[in-house]
């Protein structure tokens, strides 16, 4: 197990030891003001009605106001200590967090982005508001025994075991039924991942009267929440009484225990009353704990689950800044077995692709061609070989520093929230020169003028604006193509294109390759076959055929043994492409 202090929540944290002990001190002093009514009403009876003086009364009063005032002034400094240490941790974790989600959401691990992100937030503020005040003032419980040790060491010994004895039932409580809350938080957060899935695909499945069997999965794992959470509540019901049994009566104990000692004139008769104070100020703060519980353990799991997601993340080690690549793409023994999967989908694959050059990817449904496409620009790691951009495998290159060299168009289309141009420009700052050239180059800037908003019109969940196909993809490729990238992948960029769409994309093709790109097209259609200079083959996850396109076609032809065969491979072969 890791050490706390080693752990990347905790090495935050634990650079902040000296705001973390100042804000100790601060509640240990807040508590020994907390003490200020029990002295006052000692002083009340002691004083002011033996010698019934106005003016001792109005002394006390306004010396407890002062303290009063002194008090609240540490609780707002304490607090404003609390809220920077919590801006602290977030300014500290928030974009390793977010980082490390997104790459673990891209291999398709069971990552929940908006979970996390929200355990930085429900970690934040449980350092800065009451459960972590609450356990921090814990340990002040035994502070009172010693108040209690100076009216009388009966009190004292009252006051110790009371305490103890809460400890040791909110103990058992909590150990009995913190891990099946932790259960019901996972349980929840399952359950409402399912419903955000469906509401994703709202449309789809309300066209086709999937809504009941939406709600039925929903259902099913809702209703497992609600078994855990009803468990949860059960096993605390028998302590969870107790306690409360504990918390009414211990004070009416600590009364009459007062008033024993008073009887046999071991103490004065305003200590009868300050011995009730001073227990209910004893069990406080086991009261606050509990009455937290729900949210500490929630803590907890973010912490544990900010943790284990961070410690993957940090024991990558940044490589130094490479130079800008050129587009020399070598394919040194591939194999791609992609999550989820047991075996690989695609295996010993070897190619060169030299810049300037477009490679053609033809293969039948199932065969490998998208999986391919995913390991080309590094979304997924090879499970066995290299794929090498200019001598640097694909996974070692900085994202931010290859991602404006590279052009990826994939088969789920989708767009970010916002504008057009911002889409096109991958989010990052706007030129429009750039931007107004990318879309010219797919033949979408006459379209994107008569769009509502030009290029500010939103794009994305947010936006009621509705694309078709053929423009969707067009964007897409626009976006693959901005600032001319040295490596572009095409994953069937013509699925959705018309004629018109076919031949742009065709013209675009030959113009990356005359900048010295390196081009790799996955498609069915013969249009995009004709264009490559090299030709690979896909059948059942092998490389069956790759080389020069003339020479690939020429040897499928001298195989085929007869038009029906050449008519059953047509439009996904060579055969089909020559055609």
């Amino acid at each position: 197990m890791t050490p706390f202090f080693k752990t990347p929540v905790g090495v935050v944290l634990f650079t902040q030891a000296r705001v973390l002990w100042a804000s100790f001190l601060l509640t240990f002093v807040i508590e020994m003001i907390a003490i200020a009514p029990i002295l006052y009403m000692l002083n009340t009876y002691d004083r002011v009605l033996s010698s019934r003086s106005f003016v001792t009364l109005v002394s006390l009063t306004a010396v407890l106001v002062l303290v009063y005032l002194f008090s609240s002034l540490l609780e707002w400094l304490r607090a404003q200590i609390l809220i920077r240490l919590a801006l602290r941790l977030d300014w500290e974790l928030a974009p390793d967090v977010f980082d490390a989600a997104y790459r673990n959401q891209l291999r398709r691990q069971d990552v929940n982005i908006h979970q996390l992100l929200g355990d930085l937030l429900a970690f934040k503020q449980f350092v800065s508001s009451g459960p972590a005040l609450a356990l921090m003032e814990l340990p002040i419980a035994f502070f009172y025994v010693g108040i209690g040790l100076l009216m009388h060491p009966v009190l004292a010994g009252f006051t110790l075991v009371s305490i103890v004895v809460m400890l040791v039932v909110t103990y058992l409580q909590q150990r009995w039924t913190s891990s099946v809350i932790m259960s019901a938080n996972d349980q929840f957060a399952t359950a409402n991942r399912k419903a955000g899935q469906f509401l994703r695909h709202v449309e789809t499945s309300y066209a086709m009267g999937m809504e009941g069997s939406a709600r039925k999965q929903w259902y099913e794992a809702h209703k497992q929440y609600l078994e855990l959470q009803t468990s949860a509540s059960e096993s605390a019901g028998g302590l969870g009484s107790f306690l409360g049994l504990l918390q009414k009566v211990l004070p009416s104990f600590a009364l009459g225990l007062g008033a024993w000692l008073a009887i046999n004139d071991m103490i004065s008769a305003s200590m009868v009353f300050a011995a009730s104070m001073l227990i209910n100020k004893a069990i406080a703060p086991i009261q606050k704990t509990l009455g937290f519980w729900k949210a500490i353990i929630g803590a907890r799991q973010a912490y544990n689950r900010l943790n284990g997601l961070l410690m993957d993340y940090r024991a990558k080690v940044r490589g130094m800044p490479l130079p800008a690549p050129k587009g020399q793409l070598v394919i040194d023994n591939l194999s791609l077995t992609p999550p989820g999967h047991k075996s690989a989908v695609l295996a010993n694959l070897t190619a060169t692709l030299t810049p300037g050059t477009v490679t053609a990817v033809v293969g039948p449904m199932g065969s490998g061609k998208s999986t391919l496409a995913r390991g080309l620009v590094g979304i997924w790691k090879p499970s066995e070989g290299s794929v090498r951009l200019d001598g640097v495998e694909m996974d070692s290159w900085e994202r931010d520093e290859i991602g404006p060299h590279l052009g990826y168009v994939a088969q789920d289309i989708g767009f970010f929230e916002g504008t057009v141009a911002q889409n096109i420009a991958r989010l990052g700052e706007v030129e429009p020169d750039e931007v107004v050239k990318a879309a010219q180059r797919v033949g979408m800037h006459e379209i994107i003028l008569k769009f509502p908003m030009g290029y500010n019109t939103p794009l994305g969940e947010g936006s009621a604006f509705v694309m078709s196909g053929g423009q969707k993809q067009r964007l897409s490729i626009a976006r693959a193509v901005y600032k001319n990238p040295k490596l572009l992948i095409l994953d069937e960029p013509n699925s959705a294109l018309d004629e018109e769409g076919e031949k742009i994309l065709g013209q675009l093709i030959l113009e990356m390759k005359s900048t010295g790109c390196t081009v790799v097209a996955i498609t069915h259609r013969p249009s995009l076959v004709g264009l490559a200079d090299n030709l690979m083959v896909l059948q059942g996850g092998k490389m069956v055929a790759f080389g020069p396109t003339t020479q690939v076609v020429e040897q499928f032809r001298q195989k085929q043994a007869g038009p029906a065969a050449s008519a059953d491979v047509s439009g996904s072969t060579p055969t089909g492409a020559a055609a």
